[in-house]
């Protein structure tokens, strides 16, 4: 046995030995690609020796190290919207070159430029992709000019969400609050400005904005519906730059540059000043109303050695809310991420990540003798570590590791003077440990063939503090059904849940333009958000799985045709999914969710489903630009429980709040001559899910509207068309100082969408009411400057 034992001990140090040396007998190569003009680096352009038929992509840094034997070799540098060039190098000592590439477009119009081919669409092995177009979205017929990251999302095929002015969005019939959304890699937890009218990220920060609706990679976890990931840009080393934009709504100010040797920052922020629009409101509530927000991002990033890479990205945002002489509210979002990035070896890449992302909520009444303030919150600290793995162009290996602590507050209320009457009240504050691992890989075993599964493991503890009610078998919960409680300590286990999430995702490009691919997915989702409305807002609040409400899990599996014409111009797609909800969280009739001690019995579990088929014409070059998509989807929901008191319609699945079985969505973009863009935009989708009085019947002496069926009607159906032309200043593609202007006309027909249709009860008769938040055309101006 011990003979064995050397004999591996002896063969493991000369593979060591062998592999290191190896690498000492290469030499290190660090090419760093630009722009000809900017001198800005380009991120992910790709790299192409000719000798050795492999090759390497730029960083965000427009860095690749490669490393190589001694010798002469011919290199091709390339990037979408630039000109190919070659280098030769003779490496004979580690070296490092700069690559600078002309601009292949000669407008005048801001290139956008992507680490991605002009058939991505068809290379690619995920489905049910979206990237934004930062320069682009600018240019967009936007509510009151200010240029809005999710509003932009919901043009999308499969993206809807639960009205106009509505915070959050909804993916392939999943809730809001089923989207992971990461801003530098840290979850955001709150997603909206002005109540949901805006989104809470400023577009001028971003570099990549990307939305995946279906099996997203295994090094994601926590949500069961979409991932999307924001990066903010990087900081220029060659110069300062300054930019900003005004609003009817807003200002926003962006500088960045380089700090010191090898340190770049990027710095922005963004006020608003809403109050003068809120008196034009001819509501006395909402003319009298007062409200402002403000979002500010920071990020400094330090490249000591081309191996080394340190960033630290911080944000925050906040609001407040004011109704006339009654309540104040105050929300605010935190985020801090710190990453380590290092270069083992020219394949091997690590990546360590801490973060913290917070979000708080304060409502201050100022009503004399009944002044009170109340709180809730949530806080979630991340570490994660990575490890990339690149032997060559057809294999990528990847795994790591996540540690996450949660603490939630879901209310607490606290008399804000001497006099008031209101009590002190606080819901026991809820703890969580969750902890995941993972394995994927990318094979490509042949130009038609890619193949991506990835398998991860995740695990949660609800911890104490904490006191677990016991109630009554064989009724329904209730706070009169308590027989008995059990306290755990600080840090004690309560409930543990967990198990496997398998993706998979697989291309076959069955001709040169024409791909079909499958993807299947498992997520599974420790936290849900608590509401009592059918949209996100600030008064919402996390809640962690306990014993009585165990984690969500999603099923997916999809199948999509993609196809290619004139040259990559034309794409046209083709994606049907199905998706198998269970655990969802539902609520029971006249349920009391804030500062609720025995929660559980508000909520039941609910299963569902969501199926539907997306399809999508976009047209990418020449002066006419844009994209058709049309979507039929379902959401479906059931409760089903042995309690008929608790049952919903029966029991049957019945539509769910965010179901919008038809939704139509028409981009256009249209360059014209001095440099003028038009643009258009028309949206249709058929009205939410509803629930009608259906009767009527006499309690006490008192007529009492009868609700007997939930969700069985729906609201009129949605439409709007917006129009914008967009004007650029530029007289010269290498023109360092020039401005945007954009003139925007939202809703031009003025169409009076009902958000909502609410009745009143008097004893003769029952009223309805049809609620719209833009009720007509709204025109707007905005400007962007750069220096």
């Amino acid at each position: 046995m011990a003979k064995i034992i050397n004999v591996r001990l002896f063969l493991t140090g000369f593979l060591l030995l062998y592999c290191t040396s190896a690498l000492w007998a290469q030499h290190q190569l660090v090419v760093t690609v630009r722009d000809d003009k900017s001198k800005k680096p380009i991120d992910g352009a790709s790299l192409f020796i000719s000798e050795t038929r492999s090759g390497g992509k730029a960083d965000s840094l427009g860095v690749a190290t490669l490393w190589l034997a001694p010798n002469v070799f011919t290199i091709y540098v390339s990037a979408v919207g630039y000109i190919r060039d070659r280098v030769v190098v003779t490496l004979d000592a580690d070296k490092r070159i700069d690559v600078y590439l002309k601009m292949r477009s000669t407008t005048l119009d801001e290139v956008d430029v992507r680490a991605s081919r002009p058939d991505n669409n068809i290379r690619a092995v995920e489905m049910g992709q979206v990237q934004l177009s930062m320069p682009a979205l600018k240019r967009m017929p936007v509510v009151l000019g200010e240029p809005d990251i999710l509003k932009a999302l919901t043009l999308q095929a499969g993206v809807t969400t639960a009205g106009e002015g509505a915070g959050g969005f909804n993916v392939r019939g999943g809730r809001a609050d089923q989207n992971l959304v990461l801003l530098d890699g840290a979850p955001l937890l709150n997603t909206a400005h002005l109540l949901g009218f805006f989104t809470n990220v400023n577009p001028d920060l971003m570099q990549d904005v990307s939305l995946s609706k279906g099996a997203f990679s295994a090094q994601y976890g926590g949500r069961v519906s979409s991932l999307l990931t924001m990066s903010t840009r990087n900081g220029n080393a060659d110069g300062w730059r300054v930019s900003g934009g005004i609003s009817p709504v807003s200002l926003r100010v962006v500088a960045d540059g380089p700090v010191a040797k090898k340190l770049t920052l990027i710095a922005g922020g963004r006020v608003a000043f809403p109050n003068y629009l809120l008196q034009l409101f001819p509501t006395p509530s909402v003319r009298n109303s007062r409200a402002s927000f403000y979002d500010a991002n920071l990020k400094l990033t330090y490249t000591p050695t081309v191996r080394h890479t340190i960033g630290v990205s911080l944000y925050q945002s906040g609001d407040s809310f004011r109704f006339p002489g009654d309540t104040l509210y105050g929300w605010k979002s935190t985020v801090v991420t710190g990453r380590w990035s290092y270069l083992i070896a020219p394949s091997v890449q690590l990546s360590v990540t801490g973060l913290y992302s917070g979000y708080r909520l304060n409502v201050n009444g100022v009503t004399p003798r009944l002044d009170f303030n109340f709180q809730s919150s949530i806080a979630q600290r991340e570490g994660k570590v990575d490890l990339v793995y690149t032997p060559n162009e057809k294999l990528r290996v990847q795994a790591g590791t996540n540690g996450i602590v949660y603490r939630v507050q879901t209310g607490s209320i606290q008399p804000a003077s001497d006099g008031s009457s209101i009590n002190s009240f606080a819901v026991t504050p809820e703890n969580g440990r969750e902890f995941g691992v993972y394995i994927s890989t990318d094979w490509t075993p042949s130009p038609a063939v890619t193949v991506q599964a990835g398998l991860r493991y995740s695990t949660f503890a609800y911890v104490g503090a904490a006191t677990v009610y016991q109630y009554a078998e064989d009724v329904p919960r209730s706070p009169e059904t308590v027989v008995d409680s059990v306290r755990y300590g600080p840090r004690q286990v309560v409930q543990q849940y967990g198990g496997l999430e398998p993706r998979f995702n697989l291309r076959l490009r069955v001709a040169t333009n024409t791909a079909i691919k499958v993807s299947i997915a498992r997520n599974r989702q420790y936290i849900s958000l608590i509401s009592n409305t059918t949209a996100i807002t600030p008064l919402d609040f996390w809640k962690l799985s306990d014993p009585f409400t165990p984690p969500q899990i999603a099923d997916q599996v999809a199948i999509g045709f993609f196809q290619n014409g004139r040259n990559n111009a034309v794409e046209i797609s083709l994606e049907a999914y199905y998706k198998r909800l269970q655990h969802q969280i539902d609520y029971r009739y006249g349920a009391n969710l804030v500062l609720n001690p025995h929660l559980e019995t508000a909520l039941i579990q609910a299963t569902g489903k969501a199926y539907g088929v997306e399809t999508s014409l976009t047209k990418r070059t020449g002066r006419l630009t844009g994209q058709i998509t049309y979507t039929y989807a379902r959401s479906l929901i059931a409760v089903q429980t042995p309690f008929d008191a608790l049952r919903i319609n029966g029991g049957r699945y019945y539509p769910a709040y965010i179901d919008r079985p038809h939704t139509l969505n028409v981009q256009s973009r249209l360059s014209l001559s001095h440099n003028w863009i038009f643009s258009a935009n028309f949206v249709y989708y058929t009205g939410v899910p509803a629930t009608y009085p259906d009767g009527r019947f006499n309690y006490n002496g008192e007529t009492t509207l009868d609700y007997s069926q939930r969700n069985a009607d729906r609201i009129p159906d949605y439409h709007r068309l917006d129009i914008a032309f967009s004007k650029d200043t530029r007289f010269s593609k290498n023109q360092r100082r020039y401005g945007i202007w954009t003139l925007g006309i939202y809703n031009v027909y003025a169409r009076k969408n009902p958000y909502s249709i609410y009745f009143t009860r008097t004893s003769q008769r029952v009223d309805a009411y049809r609620l719209s938040v833009f009720g007509t055309l709204i025109p707007s101006i905005a400007y962007n400057a750069y220096f």
